[in-house]
């Protein structure tokens, strides 16, 4: 008789020390947890990300939770917000332009429970890659494979005046000139013709009778 009631104590102890330890698991389960980070932690980027976000294990204490850049000196570059569409997501968006260098996010979570979770991962910029030269556009042709009117009129070569060519017409102006000079000159000839005839006649010498 004495016996039974010992057993029944031990168990009772027994379930009292348990009741913790199966509680515990979940205690710590509740604690926001950094599950992505992007850029990932170590990574290498070329040029500024689009975007530095961290995404946690649940949804963030808006109150509580910070994200923020810094470069390698430790000065604070941007600071992030809960993102409207994933309450257990903080983006830094825009994201300042960002020289080649190593930079560290900062973060502290506060889930569903009073413990504050904070810790950093880093990454790094390299130079953007410098764009390809555009090549100059080339004539283009129709489809057909036929050459189009432009190239033809470029191709063809324009006809030069062969030296057989009729002259274009006299300037009027010109022949009435030639038709009023010539009869005056004929006038003039025959003038001084007739005045050469009667003064040689005038110095002939007259015989006596």
């Amino acid at each position: 008789m004495t016996d039974r009631p010992s057993w029944a104590r031990l168990i009772v102890l027994a379930a009292l020390v348990a009741t913790p330890l199966t509680l515990f698991p979940a205690t710590v389960a509740a604690h926001a947890e950094l599950e992505t980070a992007t850029p990932a932690d170590g990574a290498t980027v070329e040029g500024t990300p689009p975007e530095i976000s961290a995404t946690f294990s649940e949804a963030l204490d808006p109150e509580r939770s910070t994200l923020s850049l810094r470069n390698a000196a430790g000065e604070r570059l941007a600071v992030g917000f809960i993102d409207p569409e994933d309450p257990a997501r903080m983006i830094i968006d825009p994201v300042p332009e960002l020289a080649p260098g190593v930079y560290e996010a900062r973060w502290t979570a506060k889930g569903s429970d009073d413990h504050l979770e904070r810790d950093t991962w880093s990454f790094t910029v390299t130079p953007a890659p410098s764009p390809s030269p555009t090549p100059a556009p080339t004539p283009a042709s129709s489809a057909s494979g036929e050459p189009t009117p432009s190239a033809t009129a470029e191709r063809t070569p324009t006809p030069a005046l062969s030296p057989s060519a009729s002259p274009g017409p006299t300037d009027p102006a010109a022949s009435t000139d030639g038709d009023v000079i010539l009869p005056i000159v004929a006038a003039l000839a025959i003038v001084l013709a007739v005045g050469a005839v009667l003064l040689s006649r005038r110095n002939r010498p007259t015989t006596g009778a």
